[in-house]
C-alpha cells in the first residue's frame, strides 16, 4: 500500500513539474524583461559668439618641394588661437557645468590658470575641436569641400602649420591666385555660425618657389619665421639668428609646420639654413696626420707574409670582429694580464709584474696589434714611474 502511494504521488511530482517548465519556458519567451540603457547625451554646441578666436596671420605657398619637377603643393601658415590675457581664457578656457575644473579644449591645461595665461602643453588640443582647410579660388567657405585639410593643430597660441599635398596638386589646383586657407570648427561641438570667412586668408604664391624659396623665407629678416619671433615679443635672433640661420628654437615651430624640413629648406649654395641641421661641422674632416715610417714597414711585412689575412679569418670566425688587430690586441692583452698576474704572485713585487705584462704585449707590434705610437706613450709613462721607484728606494 505504501509502495503504491509513493508510486502514485512520484508519477504526480514528475508531472507538476514538466507543466512548471513548460509555463515558465512560455512566460519567459513572450515577458522578457530587459534593463533600459540611457540615450548618449548630444552635446550642446558652443555658441557662435562664444567660440574662441582663431587668426591667420599669413599664408604662404610653395611648389616643387621634394625636387624640381615634383608638382608637389606646400602652404605654410602662421597663425594664432588666442588664449586670452586672464585665467582660463578663450582656448584656455575649463568647462562650467558638465565637469567643472576640466580643460574644455586641452588634455593638460597646467599654466592656464596664470595671471597671464602661459600654457605648459600648448600641443596638447583635443583633437576633432578645429581643422585648417585649403580651398581654392572657385569655392566658398564654409559649404565647400576642400582640398586639403589638416586636422592636427599643433598648438594653441601663436605658431605655424603646414598644408601639404603630392603631385599634381601645384598645378591641378595649387598654384593659382585668391585661393586661401581656413580655419573650420567642428560642428559637432561648435555652432555652424562660427564658420566665417573671418577665419579665412588669402594666400600668396612665392614666386621662387621650390626648396630655395622656402630656405629664403624662413631664414630671412624679414620672413614668416622672424615675423612669429616678433608677434610672440622674444628677443631678437631668437628664432632667427643674425647670420640668417634658424635657431634651435626657431626649428621646433617648423618641424611642427613640416616634418623633415631641414633637410627640405635648402638655399641657392646648397646648404641648409639652420643652425642644427643635416650637415655637421665634422662631416667633411680629414685626417692631417701621419703615419710613422716604421709601423708603415711593419704594416707591410704582416700583410705581405699572410699573417694579417689569418688574423682577418681568426678575428671574424671567431670573435666575430671586422679586423684582425682586434683579435691580435685583445690576445696579447691577455697574454699580458696572465703575465703580470704571475709575476706579481711569484716575486710579491707589483711593480715587476708590471713589467712583465708589458714585456708580453710588446711583440704584438709585430703583427700591427699594437701601434708604435702607443708602444712608445706607453714606455714614456712607464719611465717616469720607474724613475720614481728607484729615486724613492736609493738610500741619499
Amino acid at each position: 500500500m505504501i509502495y503504491f502511494i509513493k508510486k502514485k504521488y512520484t508519477k504526480f511530482s514528475l508531472f507538476a513539474l514538466v507543466i512548471s517548465f513548460i509555463g515558465v519556458s512560455l512566460f519567459s519567451s513572450t515577458n522578457t524583461i530587459s534593463a533600459q540603457v540611457p540615450p548618449t547625451p548630444t552635446p550642446t554646441p558652443i555658441p557662435s559668439i562664444e567660440a574662441p578666436p582663431v587668426q591667420i596671420k599669413e599664408a604662404i605657398a610653395f611648389k616643387n618641394i621634394k625636387n624640381s619637377t615634383a608638382d608637389d603643393f606646400f602652404v605654410l601658415v602662421r597663425y594664432e588661437l588666442d588664449i586670452g590675457d586672464e585665467p582660463y581664457k578663450y582656448w584656455c578656457a575649463q568647462q562650467t557645468a558638465t565637469s567643472p575644473n576640466t580643460s574644455m579644449f586641452l588634455l593638460n591645461d597646467t599654466g592656464c590658470n596664470l595671471d597671464i595665461p602661459n600654457p605648459d602643453f600648448p600641443f596638447s588640443l583635443k583633437s576633432g575641436r578645429l581643422q585648417i582647410e585649403y580651398l581654392d579660388s572657385s569655392m566658398t567657405f564654409p559649404t565647400s569641400s576642400p582640398h586639403i585639410e589638416e586636422i592636427k593643430i599643433p598648438r594653441i597660441d601663436k605658431g605655424l602649420m603646414g598644408l601639404y599635398a603630392s603631385a599634381p596638386a601645384a598645378s591641378a589646383f595649387g598654384w593659382q591666385n585668391n585661393a586661401k586657407v581656413c580655419f573650420r570648427y567642428n560642428t559637432d561641438f561648435f555652432d555652424n555660425a562660427a564658420n566665417t570667412t573671418a577665419n579665412c586668408r588669402t594666400v600668396v604664391l612665392n614666386s621662387q618657389g621650390g626648396t630655395v624659396g622656402l630656405a629664403n623665407e624662413i631664414s630671412g629678416g624679414s620672413g614668416i619665421l622672424y615675423n612669429l619671433e616678433s608677434d610672440l615679443g622674444l628677443p631678437l635672433n631668437t628664432l632667427v639668428s643674425s647670420e640668417g640661420l634658424v635657431t634651435p628654437a626657431g626649428q621646433i615651430y617648423l618641424e611642427e609646420a613640416l616634418n623633415g624640413v631641414v633637410t627640405v629648406a635648402i638655399n641657392s649654395q646648397g646648404q641648409t639654413v639652420f643652425q642644427l641641421g643635416a650637415n655637421r661641422p665634422n662631416r667633411t674632416f680629414t685626417d692631417t696626420g701621419s703615419n710613422i715610417p716604421l709601423q708603415v714597414n711593419i704594416y707591410a711585412t704582416a700583410t705581405s707574409t699572410g699573417v694579417t689575412e689569418n688574423l682577418n679569418v681568426l678575428s671574424g670566425q671567431y670573435l666575430g670582429f671586422s679586423s684582425g688587430t682586434y683579435f691580435g690586441a685583445l690576445m696579447f692583452i691577455i697574454l699580458g694580464i696572465m703575465t703580470a698576474a704571475a709575476v706579481s704572485y711569484a716575486t710579491k713585487n707589483n711593480f715587476l709584474g708590471l713589467l712583465g705584462g708589458v714585456m708580453m704585449i710588446l711583440p704584438g707590434m709585430f703583427i700591427g696589434a699594437v701601434s708604435i705610437g702607443f708602444l712608445f706613450t706607453l714606455i714614456s709613462i712607464l719611465i717616469v714611474f720607474g724613475s720614481w721607484y728607484w729615486i724613492r728606494r736609493s738610500p741619499e
